[in-house]
């Protein structure tokens, strides 16, 4: 009897669903991370006011009321960091870059600014 086995079969087709279910979960959250890092934060030392918005159309961040216009320009999954082109005051663009530094049990995080040779810490602005 020549019976052939159909264990390669099976594990080859798990193996393609696998692949393409880990591509489609990475493309769509490449979005989601600049989604997630948009909103109202605030400097953990100074208390300084930072507003961040980052969509397709147009993004920019607010800190102390110096607002600076922006282009997302590449979002690195791995290390949940969002880099963004700004137009800064003196008309030059820098790119800075936003990571999310989450807590122990995933459960909430900060974002870790990194701009013009420095990092902030930023925290949520809770509402009430």
């Amino acid at each position: 009897m020549n019976r052939r086995s159909t264990k390669p079969c099976c594990l080859r087709t798990f193996l393609i669903l696998a692949i393409l279910t880990l591509t489609i979960a990475a493309c769509g959250s490449s979005s989601d991370l600049a989604t997630q890092v948009s909103g109202q934060w605030r400097n953990e030392k100074g208390n300084d006011a930072v507003n961040i918005k980052l969509t397709k159309d147009t993004s920019s961040l607010t800190i102390n009321g110096q607002t600076f216009k922006g282009t997302v320009e590449t979002i690195d999954n791995g290390s949940n960091t969002v880099h963004v082109k700004v137009a800064t005051k003196d008309g030059s663009t820098e790119v800075w870059s936003l990571q999310q530094v989450w807590n122990d049990n995933g459960s909430a995080f900060k974002l870790m600014l990194r701009r013009n040779g420095t990092t902030e810490t930023l925290i949520p602005v809770e509402h009430s």
